[in-house]
């Protein structure tokens, strides 16, 4: 993501001395990630954080800004609960500021968290590419799921399986015919969505029926990350892992997680369960949620096309991905 141009980093770092007391700070700018914007903020004695700003009203997450605030809030506060109520040492959690709070405003468009800034390397978006990695992160999530039972009542949210930007999906699968003129990736849009249309309905129809199934199951959720990916997991110079990223956090079935560590030959899966104890790979939801993944995207990248937009670093970079999702129906 590119650094806003509305954002005053001034504005941002009174906002870091009032609420976190970090004081004299400078602030450099991570252009890493691809949804939220970073910063590094560093202090005269050469401490470290990791401040993080969301957009809350962003068109495309389909929620206004009150309601993107109680969701990120609610999901961060499940995190700090796991590090610092249960002492899971790979969880890199927003930390509280001063007056015990875990997310602040910026503004009526922005929420600002400041995490504790972990050295080490982190992959490339994607799966992992070692096995042993896999089995690393199958004890990582085993433990993150059997942590449930320690999580007080109400505090995580539960996924309610809906596609974000559906609505505005299915309208543009509607419109096809005419042109679209809301900005320079509209009309690319228009005939990358013609052309797909047929197997994105099919996807959208083959997911209802696994989403019925899936939520007949879901006295045996679990507290799930959501996208433990491998560029999500910082491994430091002992080898120890760091699961960043809490944003996504929900009560969800346990293959949320293990689709994104688990290969075709279930590498993780043994290590897993060694942790969580005994369970069954629900192959259905495995499906459910490459799916979901998919088409989330899809729908999120044409809600933004369909409204008012401009060339910039950021839609150029939406719409090569669209268009690699839509390559791979």
């Amino acid at each position: 993501m590119s650094e806003p141009q509305d954002l005053d980093q001034a504005e941002l770092a009174a906002l870091l001395e009032r609420h976190w007391r970090l004081e004299d700070v400078s602030l450099r700018y991570l252009p890493v990630g691809f949804g939220s914007h970073h910063w590094q903020a560093e202090d005269a004695g050469s401490t470290r954080w990791f401040v993080t700003v969301d957009e809350l009203e962003r068109s495309t997450v389909g929620d206004d800004g009150v309601s993107v605030f109680a969701r990120l809030e609610a999901a961060f506060g499940c995190a700090a609960f796991l590090r610092d109520d249960v002492a899971l040492d790979f969880v890199v959690a927003p930390l509280r500021d001063e007056s015990g709070a875990i997310i602040r405003r910026l503004g009526e468009r922005y929420a600002v968290t400041v995490s504790p800034f972990v050295e080490g390397t982190s992959g490339s978006f994607g799966r992992y590419d070692s096995p042993d990695d896999r089995r690393l992160m199958g004890n990582v999530l085993g433990r993150l799921h059997v942590a449930t039972e320690s999580l007080p009542a109400g505090l995580p949210r539960t996924d309610d399986l809906a596609i974000p930007a559906r609505a505005a999906l299915e309208q543009a699968l509607q419109e096809l015919d005419d042109p679209w003129s809301t900005g320079p990736f509209a009309e690319r849009t228009r005939r990358q969505l013609r052309a797909s249309a047929e197997s994105i309905t099919a996807h959208l129809e083959r997911y209802d029926e696994l989403a019925a199934g899936v939520r007949r199951g879901s006295d045996s959720w679990v507290l799930t990350h959501g996208e433990p990916h491998s560029s999500n997991v910082i491994r430091d110079e002992r080898g120890g892992l760091h699961l960043v990223d809490w944003d996504t956090t929900l009560l969800a079935p346990r293959e949320r997680d293990l689709r994104m560590v688990l290969d075709d030959d279930r590498t993780g899966w043994e290590e897993y369960v060694a942790v969580a104890g005994p369970a069954t790979l629900d192959e259905d939801a495995l499906e459910l949620y490459r799916r979901w993944w998919d088409l989330t995207e899809i729908a999120l990248y044409t809600d933004l096309f369909r409204r008012p937009h401009e060339e910039t670093e950021d839609t150029s970079a939406s719409w090569t991905y669209l268009g690699e999702y839509l390559r791979a129906l």
